[in-house]
């Protein structure tokens, strides 16, 4: 892979992240999920692949400026989705305990059934 391609490729993943982040804003999660799958594929093809060129050091500073708005982007989403991921989780919880004391509730009206 050449010094150019691996900057694309880290280029990219920054455009998904950063459509990623609109998702989550927009509590979009189907989008968000699909791009997620996307964005996990492309970085799996990035530890894939080896630059076959040293990165210069204009090379190697865009590179890591990248991965900081990669990193930033990733925050900023879970900083969005983790109280989402909680509220979901209390909702699913509250959800089996109600189902469980309906049960309960059953047998007792029910005796032997």
């Amino acid at each position: 892979m050449s010094t150019q391609d691996t900057l694309s490729l880290y280029a990219a993943v920054v455009e998904i992240t950063d459509q990623m982040l609109d998702a989550a804003k927009q509590h979009d999660w189907q989008r968000l999920a699909l791009l997620e799958a996307e964005c996990a594929e492309r970085v799996k093809s990035a530890s894939l692949t080896v630059c076959e060129d040293p990165l210069m050091e204009p090379e190697q500073k865009m590179k890591v400026a990248h991965i900081k708005k990669i990193l930033d982007a990733d925050r900023q989403i879970r900083n969005i989705i983790d109280p989402w991921m909680v509220k979901l989780s209390d909702l699913l919880s509250n959800n089996a305990a109600n189902r469980q004391m309906f049960d309960t509730y059953k047998q007792l009206i029910r005796p032997g059934r």
